[in-house]
């Protein structure tokens, strides 16, 4: 997205599209804790957390001067701040290279901004504080939000310079976010502003302005709170019970570890339930996976999704993992096929310089995205290290819950035993469609094969086309995956192994030997292990034989728009220092040397199923009249207390699980959501069953 210009005088940030500068230039620093951070010198001690929304997160002095606030307290922070026109990495530097009393707090927020691209970006800075930022249009994100405020600070360019950014239908969008007895901050004494405070519920007082500013204002929300549309899907739940101390997981694998992970972050005394011996055994047990986003055209919600999962899993993973685990060096995603290159030309009109990947239309053998952040991840290891130091219970497996008196879940288990929790969170995979058969929910369980074969395929880095190819992991090339709705057979075929050959048989040059399979039963893939002369060995065999293949340009997707001109620019386009050299490098002889069966669980409408679990008698009986009653008033959803879902993360789970967590964290907590609204309502569990009754079915 567009990046603001930023000029400097006299050291100070100044925006020429606004013709305004960004924060006072007699002591910024006073000016941000004198107008806005005040506030939490009058509500600090009635709270142990607190939500903060911010219109114009600008240099982001505001938030730097809460966060060293708060980052030493015991009370949490949760800033959630809307910014148009963000500024870039390198400008905030230079910003703040200004302010050594805030070098601890800044370079942290520098680590981990996030690329300039639309949407939300959750970014956990601290045990206590997290920062929503959210690129957009402040009347279009106000919409998206879900949270309540309990202060607001209107940090905007001045109103002559901005006025849109403080208009009456922005201050009412604000006043349906604010808790009662919300104040709003902000350096304006604008009339036009008082008016529209006024007119939104806001009781409004003059007061002393900072330095040379004579007055400014500041309100406090006394009206209510309008009822939003589509209440079925309401996140917040009275039925919910005070902060919980204790969480159990069922499922071990990487929505269930991450998900445990995050929950003892929180101060949970954390247990992860596995039905099988170890964890990771299923899809989570491959020797090697690829972290990337979907790219679908830019403004789909499924793609704005994944696109978000992508970019908190990149962060969590960059955080919390090592090189063992996981190793960033980047990923390719070739348009093999015409709706891809549809996607990436639509992509480069809309925001081609998006931070998250670069498109190369000239690329071989196919255009291409080469992904910045993308992986090649070690999914079994993953699970191992988020899970490591939590209660692990193996071979127990799930037979049910019920709720206790004062909202404590009890969960069961075929040999007996039961184990009481104060949350329960389902994370089952492909197990899901048994658990909620009596539900309305669209799931489905996909059989994946993947392929080991000897290194043949010298690639630096991941790249998906038709199908999957990894780079080397200690000796062994994983390359994926079939993909078979609803078959149920956990031993591998070399029919699907040649499938995947010829998925990526062009990169392959096309030439491989039906060799004689080494392991038909998979077996031996759950501990795959090569030493490290046997790793060398393969390494210098890769040297030998590897030689440059003569690929060829995809001529049917090429024809198709060689008679564009704009399109035919393509080739001028210039390639990052990081994404150089990545066209693979194949020799021609292929030796299978094992392979691995997993199950998948996916939802209907492709969206993993995230969220709390509904009461579904509660929504059939309430809601059965919704084709008349969706203009009209209706009664706030009933969910099934303390019990909450992450599943049906389908093939792209390494991305979607840790939204998933944070989502859930988000939930039980009352933080602001890490996803638009919009997205949130996708990934609600009961969204197949309300989209029947929309149509008047039972």
């Amino acid at each position: 997205m567009k990046s603001a210009r930023v000029v400097f005088k006299d050291g100070i940030p100044f925006s020429p599209e606004f013709d305004d500068i960004y924060f006072n230039a007699d002591g910024p620093i006073g000016q941000s804790e004198y107008v806005f951070n005040s506030i939490f010198d009058e509500i600090l001690e009635k709270k142990s957390e607190f939500n903060v929304l911010e219109t114009g997160f600008g240099a982001g002095l505001n938030f730097l001067c809460a966060f060293k606030r708060f980052k030493n307290s015991d009370k949490f922070l949760n800033f959630v701040s809307i910014e148009k026109t963000p500024i870039d990495r390198d400008d905030l530097a230079k910003i703040y290279a200004n302010f050594s009393e805030l070098e601890d707090v800044s370079n942290k927020l520098l680590d981990a901004y996030p690329p300039l691209i639309r949407g939300f970006h959750r970014l956990n800075l601290s045990p206590n504080v997290t920062l929503t930022l959210c690129f957009g249009d402040v009347d279009e994100v106000l919409d998206e939000l879900s949270f309540i405020a309990d202060a607001v600070f209107m940090d905007g360019f001045a109103p002559s310079k901005n006025e849109a950014m403080w208009s009456e239908r922005v201050c009412g969008k604000i006043a349906n976010l604010c808790a009662p007895g919300a104040a709003v901050c902000t350096y304006s004494a604008s009339g036009a502003l008082k008016r529209a405070l006024q007119y939104s519920g806001f009781e409004v007082n003059l007061l002393k302005g900072y330095g040379k500013k004579r007055e400014m204002l500041r309100a406090k929300f006394v009206g209510e709170r309008q009822a939003r549309s589509e209440i079925w899907f309401s996140r917040f739940d009275p039925a919910s019970m005070a902060t919980p101390k204790s969480a159990l997981v069922i499922g071990g694998g990487v929505a269930g570890c991450v998900c445990a992970f995050k929950l003892r972050e929180q101060g949970l005394k954390v247990t992860i339930a596995e039905k099988c011996g170890d964890i990771a055994l299923n899809g989570s047990g491959n020797h090697c996976g690829i972290l990337m986003p979907l790219i679908t055209k830019p403004t789909v919600n499924l793609g704005r999704m994944h696109m978000n999962a992508f970019l908190q899993a990149a962060r969590f993973y960059g955080q919390n993992l090592g090189a063992q685990e996981i190793e960033f060096c980047g990923a390719t995603d070739y348009a093999y096929e015409q709706k891809t290159l549809e996607r990436f030309y639509e992509w480069r009109e809309f925001d081609a310089d998006n931070g998250v990947f670069e498109l190369k239309f000239d690329d071989e053998p196919y255009a291409s995205a080469f992904i910045f952040k993308g992986a090649k991840a070690r999914p079994r290891k993953m699970c191992k290290a988020a899970s490591a130091g939590i209660k692990m219970l193996l071979n127990c497996e799930f037979a049910g819950f019920e709720t206790l008196e004062g909202g404590a879940v009890r969960a069961h288990f075929k040999d007996g035993q039961s184990i009481d929790a104060d949350v329960l969170v389902l994370a089952i995979g492909s197990e899901s469609m048994e658990l909620f058969a009596d539900y309305d929910i669209r799931l489905s369980s996909v059989r994946g094969q993947v392929t080991h074969i000897e290194p043949a395929v010298w690639t630096p880095a991941p790249f998906s086309a038709k199908g999957y190819v990894c780079p080397p992991a200690q000796g062994v090339q994983v390359i994926g995956a079939t993909y078979d709705r609803n078959l149920f057979l956990d031993e591998s075929r070399s029919s699907d192994d040649e499938k995947n050959l010829a998925d990526v048989a062009e990169f392959l040059d096309g030439k491989f030997a039906k060799n004689e399979r080494l392991n038909l039963s998979g077996a031996q893939d759950l501990n795959l292990t090569t030493d490290s002369d046997g790793a060398a060995e393969n390494l210098n065999r890769l040297e030998a034989s590897s030689n440059d293949i003569n690929l060829s340009k995809n001529t049917d997707l090429r024809a198709k728009t060689a008679g564009n001109p704009t399109q035919a620019q393509d080739a001028n386009l210039t390639s990052p220092e990081n994404s150089s050299s990545i066209a693979p490098k194949i020799p021609q002889n292929i030796q299978i040397i094992g392979s691995k069966v997993g199950y998948r669980s996916y939802s209907g409408d492709r969206f993993p199923l995230i969220g709390r679990l509904y009461d579904e008698n509660f929504y059939k009986d309430s809601y059965k009249s919704l084709l008349w009653t969706k203009g009209k008033s209706n009664p706030h959803p009933k969910y099934v207390p303390n019990v909450y879902v992450s599943t049906a993360h389908g093939s792209r789970g390494l991305c979607t699980a840790v939204l998933g967590a944070e989502l859930i964290c988000d939930l039980i907590f009352d933080r602001p959501l890490c996803i638009e609204k919009s997205l949130f309502d996708e990934l609600h569990l009961a969204r197949f069953l309300v989209r029947k009754l929309k149509k008047g079915l039972k």
